[in-house]
């Protein structure tokens, strides 16, 4: 899937520092991310017209469960992860955001199980997801 310049413009100036902060100090900016949204949703609307309520409401469906799984699970899973999955759906495609979460809890469980073989984690230790959607992203871009 190749992403236009403006959907990778708007992906890289919101997940590149959020990875760098997620990493830092397990949080993400949420300024950076409700100021960037209404951008990508006025741009998406310019560019490909106003699409059907419903096929619009879809693309947030990825970002509504894993905020429901963090909800549930007591925050194994962050809410940030959910606010970076629901702007993801209102850039790209609900398919696209699928397969970028797929191949995020992909890479973050090798990393983790490559972590604790070598005894630098802890089966309850906490990762910082959003370099894992950006590793998704970047990939997903280039396929």
């Amino acid at each position: 899937m190749n992403y236009t310049y403006w959907q990778w413009a708007i992906l890289m100036a919101v997940l590149i520092p959020s990875s760098i902060t997620d990493i830092k100090t397990r949080k993400i900016s949420y300024w950076l991310i409700t100021g960037s949204l209404p951008c990508a949703v006025m741009l998406h609307t310019l560019l490909n017209g106003v699409p059907h309520f419903f096929e619009y409401f879809a693309r947030f469906y990825p970002g509504i469960a894993i905020l429901i799984v963090a909800h549930l699970t007591k925050e194994c899973i962050g809410y940030g992860d959910g606010i970076i999955c629901l702007f993801l759906g209102s850039v790209l495609n609900v398919g696209v955001v699928l397969m970028i979460i797929l191949l995020a809890f992909i890479f973050a469980a090798l990393f983790g199980a490559i972590m604790m073989c070598f005894g630098k984690m802890k089966a309850k230790s906490k990762l910082p997801f959003v370099p894992f959607i950006l590793l998704g992203v970047l990939i997903c871009g280039f396929l």
